[in-house]
């Protein structure tokens, strides 16, 4: 149920992306099925997969630079109010020429 929740949590996130707010409507569904089921019934599948397939199959379509973006987002969102996160100087690192590779004999 907490995934769930989360899922949702994601998709309302100002920033949220088309695939998170996908996987929020499929949590909510999910969800939505659970608390309109009659006890003792069993659960009627949700299509076209379940709200914990849909989000590992979005965070698997994601491309690297998006997934450490979304990571970054929910780090700073966990930090206390207040907190002040100084920008991160980007990496530099020099190339070096090489010389010319030269032909055996």
């Amino acid at each position: 149920m907490e995934q769930l929740l989360e899922a949702i949590r994601a998709a309302t996130a100002s920033d949220a992306t088309d695939e998170t707010r996908a996987a929020g409507a499929t949590a909510c569904r999910t969800i939505l099925t659970a608390l309109e089921a009659k006890a003792g019934q069993p659960l009627a599948p949700i299509e076209p997969a379940t709200a914990v397939q849909s989000i590992v199959g979005m965070l698997g379509s994601m491309p690297p630079e998006q997934l450490l973006d979304l990571a970054i987002a929910r780090l700073k969102a966990a930090l206390p109010a207040g907190t002040e996160v100084r920008p991160v100087p980007p990496l530099k690192i020099p190339l070096l020429p090489l010389p010319a590779a030269r032909g055996r004999s």
